[in-house]
């Protein structure tokens, strides 16, 4: 009997991937900061309304992202508590800034020796690694790929990872869930890491990776989204924030 081979973890990522009507391109079935990318007429539309703001509250409404509409007219109403893609969330640069920022935290206080960028993985799915044992972290990272995976948000996760690593030393991405002890716990942090990296998936491999839902996967995405949005964090997963906010704030008084 023959067989066919199984479809490849960056084929059934790339089977995730719709091109929808008004332009954007979505990985999954929800409209997040992270999971779009493109866009097109009500992108442009949505960006001149919103460079006639004043510049003050252009400013503050980038500083959170809110809940994301792609109807310009929906948005348009209200502008402050509704973020159009691109448009008025959080900007990719200060995304960047937020996680080199916890980088050189990590540095300072000894739970990462280095970080190494603009490295090419053999593994076309993989963005970021965190080396245990060595305290090194690699990031390799596409500026037209979705948010979730560019270099803001891969940093922050990784970083996560060394912080995960320093509070259970012995625990590997194969343990029993450690951080996460509650149900609502674990839902919430599968919630952010969806919002971040789109639907979880089976993966092939011997590791279980963080579309598994590792304990320690999704704990280095809580603190991503923790790094980046803090206050998007806050509202869409308080139980599993405060959980790590409680584990991690031991290690550095400065993280959060």
């Amino acid at each position: 009997m023959s067989r066919f081979p199984s479809p490849t973890l960056a084929d059934r990522i790339d089977n995730r991937i719709q091109e929808l009507d008004d332009g954007f391109v979505r990985l999954g079935d929800e409209d997040t900061p992270f999971t779009l990318r493109e866009g097109g007429d009500p992108l442009e539309q949505a960006q001149q309304l919103h460079s006639e703001r004043e510049e003050s509250e252009r400013e503050r409404d980038e500083e959170s992202n809110e809940p994301v509409t792609r109807a310009l007219s929906e948005w348009r109403e209200n502008m402050m508590e509704l973020d159009f893609p691109f448009v008025d969330t959080i900007p990719i640069d200060e995304q960047r800034r937020r996680a080199n920022r916890v980088a050189e935290l990590a540095t300072e206080e000894g739970y990462v020796d280095s970080v190494t960028r603009d490295v090419t993985f053999e593994d076309e799915t993989v963005r970021g690694k965190y080396w245990r044992g060595v305290n090194l972290i690699e990031i390799g990272t596409d500026s037209d790929d979705f948010p979730g995976f560019r270099t803001g948000i891969v940093l922050a996760h990784e970083v996560g990872h060394a912080f995960y690593d320093a509070w259970s030393p012995d625990s590997g991405i194969e343990e029993h869930p450690r951080l996460f002890r509650m149900p609502d716990e674990k839902e919430q942090a599968r919630r952010l890491s969806e919002r971040l990296y789109g639907p979880m998936i089976e993966t092939d491999g011997p590791f279980v990776d963080y579309r598994k839902g590792s304990d320690e996967e999704l704990a280095a995405a809580v603190f991503a989204s923790r790094i980046i949005e803090p206050m998007a964090a806050q509202r869409i997963a308080p139980d599993a924030v405060r959980r790590l906010e409680n584990i991690f704030g031991d290690l550095s008084k400065n993280l959060f």
